[in-house]
């Protein structure tokens, strides 16, 4: 399957326009349909921004890979806070997650700093 034929694919999997998905990666939908016909390729940067839009890899992208790989959360007790995390209301949800993505951010950047 072509880039393109995978980007369409992937683009109605999610009931998106051209237009929506280019509104996502910050550009018009045009290169959008571009991209779908497989008349131009995007740039690195643009295809990371599809890539993080879809949760794929730019390798499932680009290459011959049968189906995006996913990571599988494997500690069990975390498997369990999420699963309770679930079924939270939207707002407790929402403070979670904020304190998860401040604490991911801190640790990269602290790993910037070490190198």
């Amino acid at each position: 399957m072509s880039f393109g034929e995978k980007l369409r694919q992937l683009r109605r999997q999610r009931g998106w326009s051209q237009d929506e998905l280019g509104s996502k990666v910050e550009i018009h939908g045009r290169h959008i349909g571009k991209y779908e016909n497989d008349q131009v390729m995007p740039n690195a940067d643009t295809l990371v921004k599809i890539a993080k839009v879809f949760d794929v890899s730019v390798d499932y992208l680009l290459f011959d890979s049968k189906e995006p790989k996913r990571e599988t959360l494997q500690d069990p007790e975390l498997l369990k806070c999420f699963e309770e995390l679930s079924r939270m209301e939207d707002q407790d949800k929402a403070v979670i997650k904020s304190l998860v993505e401040a604490y991911v951010k801190k640790r990269k950047v602290e790993a910037i700093m070490a190198r």
